[in-house]
């Protein structure tokens, strides 16, 4: 019995997930941006030939692509604020930027009764974050705090 990665690929129809703080429809041109995904490892199951198999699927890797042109490459999935390890710093206001990250995932499978084998090749898995745009903070200093206060 064979299973391949692309057997695989069909069967994951969903990737690791993908988060981004801070969230919302906007970010600060000023602040980093953080994006982190799940490292958890995925359990699958199918039918070949007749016979139940299990597929479990590890990420091995991720790319995430900030949307200004720039990704970077690493085998940390990322985590929230304040342990963040994934982040970028953009440099200027933008519209609609979506983050992206594609997962490599490494897989074995175990047909029922039988000892668990790799399937030869990876899988690769797309998630996406909402939409949001980059914007700057613009400060105004006006005298109504002391108008308020009759200076």
């Amino acid at each position: 019995m064979v299973v391949t990665a692309t057997d695989v690929s069909r069967l994951m129809v969903e990737g690791s997930g993908l988060w981004r703080q801070p969230p919302g429809p906007e970010a600060r041109v000023d602040i980093i941006v953080i994006a982190y995904t799940s490292p958890d490892s995925r359990t699958l199951s199918t039918t070949v030939a007749g016979v139940p198999v299990t597929v479990t699927a590890t990420p091995v890797s991720y790319r995430f692509h900030w949307g200004d042109g720039t990704a970077t490459t690493t085998t940390d999935p990322g985590a929230p604020y304040p342990n963040h390890t994934v982040y970028h710093d953009y440099t200027g206001t933008r519209s609609n930027v979506v983050i992206t990250v594609t997962t490599t995932w490494e897989a074995t499978f175990t047909p029922e009764g039988g000892t668990s084998q790799p399937v030869t090749g990876t899988i690769t898995t797309t998630s996406s974050a909402e939409p949001f745009d980059l914007v700057r903070t613009v400060t105004y200093l006006t005298d109504d705090a002391e108008e308020a206060q009759g200076h």
